[in-house]
């Protein structure tokens, strides 16, 4: 057919294939002379070749243009898959794209795994640790250490740091907890954790903020730290009542007094070490203190006496422990020094006998019998104190309920008596001056009152009648005082939204004045 004699109808603009853009219909003429557009026949635009046409079906057009006019860009149709599911190109694309979904799933789950383990960032950069990834997921490309800093991990705190605080916006009573600690490169931080009880009676713990506290750490600065930290985790409402744990320093007093926190409790623990160290200190105490350390300290620099002692633990059929020297600031220790040396006590003394190790060893005073006794009256004394300490510690979610009956526990103990020797009656003295004043006034009414509700220790078997009473008399009047205050408080909210949605301009600042007023009157009449 002679090209002047081909007449070509474009293709309808619905049809989508790029095979239209170089094909036409054929235009031929009827019986009548009538020009007439035949859908069953293409035209090629660039050679006017006619190409059979069958409705939907592009392929004989696309394979003259592959076959006959190579030089033209050819492109396949474009198809919805499915989501999620790849194309075949994706699929045998050497690499996932970082924007895929499944190359995000697992570098968030990477981030998580960094942020729950406090993983150093040049984990990913680890050649063992690229390896396995290879393995489990060859496709994906591990992103270098700085996505994971400045992207991932930023994006993950975000989410979820407001995620805890829309859980503590919804609390009605929070627990802080906070305190200072030193790095092993002398660098000082202060900590803030919070706790919170759900409606559905579930604890839950947040680790909210670690900050550096280069300055000096005196109750004005802490307390500058807590403020900070109570406006960024927003819990400075008024309907929010926000405690707080901290050790006994008197710069932590300041600091929460100054914060408006309340109540203030001390921990438990920390009273519990500062009473066994003032019992430690006792003149008497601390001498021998000193002569079972220095032999401590001798078994574990000298090889030598170190084999010796084994050898004597093996002979007299003793435990084959090792020495236990204490860290003077941790007052456990102390008791567990003291407790393996009674336990070691003859293998010590045979070791120390041998004429190897004695000269080796003459400045080291070892224990006579009376020492030996008073050693034995101090780690029995300090049991009370040991056992305190391990309740609070070994208690996965310790409650305040446990003071009270704890410190009473160590009263007892510590109550004189006649058949003391002098030593341990100074030790009694010591600890029971120092730990008879913790948790007084307002404090100890709240403390017995928790131990009230604890069901473990709700018969109060501590106190006496009266003081039992008491706290009965005390409970049973705050469900009532609290639902009396939660009702002032809505029908204040009532009306303030009444006078807010009848006045505007001026007449609504009018009322919101009345309404505060109202409010104040009512507070102080309470």
């Amino acid at each position: 057919m002679e090209s002047n004699e081909v007449e070509i109808e474009d293709a309808p603009p619905g049809y989508k294939s790029y095979v239209w853009q170089y094909f036409g219909f054929l235009i031929k003429k009827d019986k009548d002379g009538n020009r007439v557009t035949d859908k069953t026949k293409t035209v090629c635009k660039l050679c006017h070749a006619v190409i059979p046409y069958t409705t939907s079906n592009t392929s004989n057009m696309n394979h003259h243009l592959q076959r006959h006019h190579k030089n033209v860009k050819t492109a396949p149709e474009k198809t919805s898959l499915p989501k999620g599911q790849l194309t075949m190109k994706q699929a045998l694309t050497p690499t996932l794209p970082p924007s895929s979904p499944r190359a995000k799933q697992i570098t968030r789950l990477i981030g998580e795994f960094i942020a729950d383990y406090m993983a150093p960032f040049n984990m990913v950069e680890n050649r063992k640790f690229i390896q396995m990834f290879n393995v489990l997921e060859p496709k994906f490309k591990m992103p270098c250490r700085g996505h994971f800093s400045e992207k991932v991990i930023p994006e993950i705190y975000n989410e979820t740091k407001q995620s805890v605080k829309e859980y503590l916006k919804n609390a009605d009573c929070v627990a802080l907890t906070t305190d200072s600690w030193t790095s092993r490169a002398t660098q000082s931080y202060i900590t803030i954790t919070a706790e919170v009880i759900n409606e559905k009676w579930e604890r839950k713990s947040f680790v909210l903020q670690t900050r550096e506290l280069s300055e000096s750490h005196t109750g004005g600065n802490i307390a500058h730290v807590l403020r900070n930290a109570l406006s960024e985790w927003e819990l400075t409402r008024p309907q929010t009542t926000t405690a707080c744990v901290t050790d006994n320093a008197s710069n932590m007093d300041i600091a929460v007094r100054e914060s408006g926190l309340h109540p203030h409790i001390k921990c438990l623990a920390h009273v519990v070490n500062l009473a066994s160290k003032r019992g430690l200190a006792v003149s008497r105490v601390a001498r021998l203190l000193g002569r079972v350390r220095r032999i401590t300290t001798f078994f574990h620099k000298s090889t030598t006496a170190t084999a010796v002692l084994t050898n004597k633990q093996t002979q007299l059929e003793l435990p084959r422990h090792k020495l236990i020297t204490d860290v003077q600031t941790r007052w456990n220790s102390t008791y567990d020094m003291l407790a393996r040396y009674l336990e070691q006590q003859a293998a010590v003394s045979a070791a120390l006998s041998c004429p190897g190790i004695r000269r080796n060893a003459r400045e080291i005073d070892t224990l006579d019998n009376t020492d030996i006794s008073d050693v034995e009256d101090m780690v029995k004394l300090l049991k009370s104190l040991k056992t305190a300490t391990t309740v609070v510690c070994d208690e996965k979610e310790p409650t305040v309920s446990l003071i009270m009956p704890l410190k009473f526990m160590i009263e007892q103990s510590m109550s004189p008596d006649e058949n003391d020797t002098q030593t341990i009656a100074n030790m009694k003295s010591a600890i029971l001056l120092d730990i008879s004043d913790r948790y007084s006034g307002d404090c100890n009414d709240m403390l017995q009152e928790c131990t009230a509700l604890d069901p473990r220790f709700r018969s109060l078997s501590h106190l006496n009648d009266e003081q039992r009473e008491s706290v009965y008399a005390r409970i049973r009047e705050k469900p009532s005082a609290l639902h009396e205050q939660r009702n002032q408080t809505s029908d204040i909210d009532e009306r303030t939204t009444r006078a807010s949605a009848s006045t505007s301009g001026a007449a609504a600042e009018q009322a919101r004045v009345m309404v505060e007023a109202a409010q104040g009157a009512e507070q102080s009449q309470e």
